[in-house]
């Protein structure tokens, strides 16, 4: 026999067109003849009837903001971090004279990842790939110099991608557009996931065609990154540029030099932080890592630059990439009780819209608790 619901849910589920005064709608079933007239058991157990309608399904992985370090490798990270014009003797395995320019990023990234592992999904890619500089060229790069998104323990894939200096020394050039290619998968339904790149380099990209063994090209500017980071930040995806001892000079067109004919590696760095939607106050719009005494102020700033994301998922805030039909009509089932946007949030339990687009909600503060102790939540759309 069903069992009547209480007054107060039974009205406000009148009012609510979907529901059709359904007393059973929303609660634990294992089978139609568990429900209400008119209302079936659906495959998670809950009574509810869905014609025209959809939902989502949400887990707290759901919820991670995606973050992809872009980290060069190249030979001039060889160079002593505090002495830009020291090219080799900090990389060297005995008695180096101080740190190199890549263990500086090795310092920067094994700071920052840990901290923020558990609320974003980092991914990462080492450029170029170093196995295969002898073989085929000075800009190769392949899938072993990526660290995929949702990678089983990706934040200790990417430590162990960045090790000491001694351990991998930088070699090659900075192939930065292809690292950049595919980084991003499409989304496929569920929350509409916050996305960024952190990009650490000493020098603005080189690698302009197919990779080769010639170093003819090696002092070229590749003119098709700038635009990547304009498209990527018009597209949502913001680009923190951080700098490694980053030169405020122009060179000039002269073979051998190892540096980019006619680019000042400042000037591009700072227009590749404001293209990308991140940059900071001042004169440097970049966060520079320019010596070791650099290294809290540059920890600091990234972590700024991320901790909003971090908020996002301790917050239990999501967006999604389409507003529903009918509003009104969505309801939030945690563990299998339904609930109506609150926007005040007196039923904790409950969730609320954040913005009049209904684009973006948050789930109020217990039911946000639950998400975090391993409950799963699904949004149901409703239809009239």
């Amino acid at each position: 026999m069903a069992r009547a619901a209480p007054v107060g849910f039974a009205l406000a589920l009148v009012l609510g067109s979907c529901f059709e005064g359904q007393a059973l709608w929303g609660e634990r079933c294992e089978a139609d003849a568990d429900c209400g007239p008119g209302l079936p058991c659906q495959d998670d157990g809950v009574c509810a009837r869905e014609r025209r309608c959809s939902g989502m399904t949400i887990d707290l992985a759901d919820l991670r903001p995606q973050v992809a370090w872009l980290l060069d490798h190249s030979k001039s990270m060889r160079r002593c971090l505090d002495d830009p014009e020291e090219r080799e003797r900090c990389a060297q395995a005995d008695d180096p004279p101080g740190p190199s320019r890549w263990d500086g990023v090795h310092q920067l990234v094994h700071a920052v990842v840990p901290e923020f592992a558990d609320r974003v999904d980092f991914g990462a890619v080492v450029f170029p790939t170093p196995t295969l500089i002898s073989e085929q060229g000075i800009c190769n790069l392949n899938d072993n110099s990526r660290v995929p998104f949702d990678a089983e323990d990706a934040a200790a894939a990417i430590l162990a991608a960045v090790p000491e200096d001694t351990s991998s020394p930088p070699i090659g050039e900075n192939p930065l557009r292809e690292a950049w290619s595919n980084l991003f998968e499409p989304s496929e339904g569920g929350p509409v996931r916050a996305r960024a790149i952190v990009l650490v380099s000493d020098n603005p990209p080189n690698c302009t065609a197919t990779p080769q063994i010639s170093s003819d090209f090696a002092e070229k500017l590749d003119v098709e990154v700038y635009p990547l980071v304009e498209q990527s930040f018009a597209g949502g995806i913001p680009t923190i540029v951080v700098g490694i001892s980053v030169m405020d000079v122009m060179a000039p067109p002269a073979a051998g030099d190892s540096m980019i004919d006619d680019v000042n590696p400042h000037e591009y760095f700072n227009q590749l932080a404001l293209a990308g939607g991140a940059a900071q106050a001042g004169p440097e719009h970049y966060l520079h890592l320019r010596d070791s005494a650099a290294l809290p102020q540059v920890i600091a700033g990234l972590r700024e630059r991320l901790a909003p994301l971090a908020d996002e998922v301790d917050a239990c805030r999501i967006r999604i990439d389409a507003a529903p039909d009918y509003p009104d009509l969505v309801a939030l089932d945690v563990d299998g009780r339904m609930h109506r946007a609150d926007p005040d949030c007196t039923d904790e339990q409950a969730w609320r819209w954040r913005d009049d687009d209904h684009l973006a909600l948050e789930l109020c503060p217990d039911a946000c608790a639950r998400l975090h102790a391993g409950a799963i939540a699904r949004l149901r759309f409703g239809c009239p």
